[in-house]
């Protein structure tokens, strides 16, 4: 099934009834997304034309928080409280869903921004496409 934020009953309904579940978690506690959320899988292929499309994402709302090799340790990352995901963590990444790091993405929680009212779904993919090749 595809994540679609925009127009998506059910993505919508994933969202809010979401929200009470992420506020519960503390500062500086693991933050996992609603199983839910891994039903959600990417149509757009980790070609280099999406990994290429996905660094211009993250260059442009990512990076000040995630740093530029992807390690949590971005220009803003020192005044957050609560550090920022290190996409180089491999075994982390690779317990993620593509649709649980969308649902995050859009959803943001805490110093994480909610990107899903400025984000089009295939940047959302492309992003993902992107920050998984840190971990490689």
């Amino acid at each position: 099934m595809k994540f679609e934020m925009k127009s998506s009953a059910a993505a919508i309904g994933l969202i809010v009834g979401s929200v009470m579940a992420t506020m519960a978690f503390a500062a500086g506690t693991d933050w996992e997304a609603p199983k839910d959320a891994d039903r959600y899988t990417s149509l757009e292929k980790p070609t280099p034309a999406s990994i290429a499309a996905g660094k211009k994402v993250y260059e442009k709302y990512c990076l000040l928080c995630h740093g530029e090799q992807g390690k949590g340790n971005g220009a803003s990352s020192g005044s957050l409280n609560i550090k920022p995901a290190d996409f180089t963590d491999k075994a982390r990444m690779k317990a993620q869903s593509d649709g649980a790091i969308a649902y995050k993405i859009v959803v943001g929680r805490g110093p994480m921004p909610s990107w899903g009212p400025v984000l089009q779904e295939p940047e959302v993919w492309n992003v993902i496409n992107y920050i998984r090749t840190f971990s490689k």
